[in-house]
């Protein structure tokens, strides 16, 4: 009998080569992007929702980046429909803060990196703040407030007592799940009627305004920033009715592009909130892309109109660039 006997020293190279070899197909394997998104760059105040990262850590986060292969939107959905694996970073921003302009963009134009900024348009028609943030303004930052509430609610009635059912960010969190699902003027009666509720005016904070229509065009005329459209006053769109919903989309899309001049063909969903009627409405109404909020990477398998993103935490740059290699895998 004769026949050839590996060393150990054979095998152990063997096993190390079989190792680099599944190595590989599992990169190949879970091979996938992400899409961060973000909302604000500012600090200083109350942050309820976590919305801000601070212009220090954004510096540092977007300096991470320029190690990454950073695409734009666009690119990253031509990789999806092709059905190519690819491990991009794209940055997006929702809502259309004034700070944006101020404090992100500079950071952007100076390092060069790319990104879609979805702008509720509500918030470009005078100086009033966001809804959610005007909620906050009343029920939270208010320094004293009556200790029962009684008002109808999309013509539900709401009832809310401190001694039974919870602090003010109780109350603050069960009007938003509320109002969130209303339509754009109804919001603003219940919010009017809060107001006179809890002896509050309807002046805005400078350091929560939206962006200036002329402020967004400027944005948009940097080449850098594309604008997408965010609805108009960023209800929870599966909680509308279908005309409702039709109209959030449609005239978000027309009053963006005659502000920016140019189409405008990226949507994101409010709070991430849709069904598939509103896919087909979005894509009805024109746009090639739409982003959704659902908190996962993005494969080849992804729907380029519901494209899942990933919310940025406020962390400084170390912390940041381990947080995003357990997404681009």
């Amino acid at each position: 009998m004769t026949g050839v006997v590996a060393s150990d020293g054979g095998l152990r190279a063997m096993a190390r080569s079989i190792r680099r070899t599944a190595r590989r197909a599992r990169s190949r394997l879970r091979r996938a992007s992400v899409v961060l998104l973000y909302h604000r760059v500012a600090d200083g105040f109350p942050d309820p929702w976590s919305l801000c990262v601070s212009p220090a850590n954004f510096r540092e986060q977007m300096l991470v980046l320029l190690g990454r292969d950073v695409v734009t939107l666009d690119t990253l959905a031509g990789e999806v429909v092709a059905g190519r694996r690819h491990r991009s970073v794209v940055v997006t921003f929702d809502d259309g803060y004034a700070d944006f302009e101020a404090a992100a963009m500079p950071i952007l134009r100076e390092l060069e990196l790319p990104a879609t900024l979805f702008v509720t348009t509500s918030g470009l028609d005078g100086d009033a703040e966001f809804w959610w943030d005007e909620l906050e303004r009343i029920v939270l930052a208010s320094p004293s407030i009556r200790d029962t509430l009684f008002l109808e609610i999309g013509g539900m009635p709401f009832s809310w007592s401190c001694e039974t059912d919870g602090d003010r960010h109780a109350l603050y969190l069960a009007i938003h799940r509320r109002i969130g699902r209303l339509p754009g003027a109804e919001r603003q009666r219940t919010l009017g009627e809060l107001r006179t509720w809890a002896g509050v005016d309807a002046r805005s904070r400078p350091t929560h305004r939206p962006l200036s229509p002329s402020e967004l065009a400027a944005v948009a005329r940097d080449g850098l920033v594309r604008v997408g459209a965010h609805t108009v006053s960023h209800s929870y769109l599966g909680g509308l009715a279908s005309d409702e919903q039709a109209r959030e989309v449609r005239a978000s899309k027309e009053r963006l592009e005659v502000i920016v001049g140019a189409p405008v063909e990226h949507f994101s969903y409010p709070h991430g909130d849709h069904t598939p009627d509103t896919i087909a409405l979005v894509r009805a109404a024109g746009f090639r892309v739409a982003c959704g909020s659902a908190c996962k990477p993005v494969t080849a398998r992804a729907d380029v109109l519901d494209l899942p993103r990933v919310e940025v935490p406020n962390l400084p740059g170390e912390e940041f660039a381990r947080w995003l290699d357990e997404w681009v895998r």
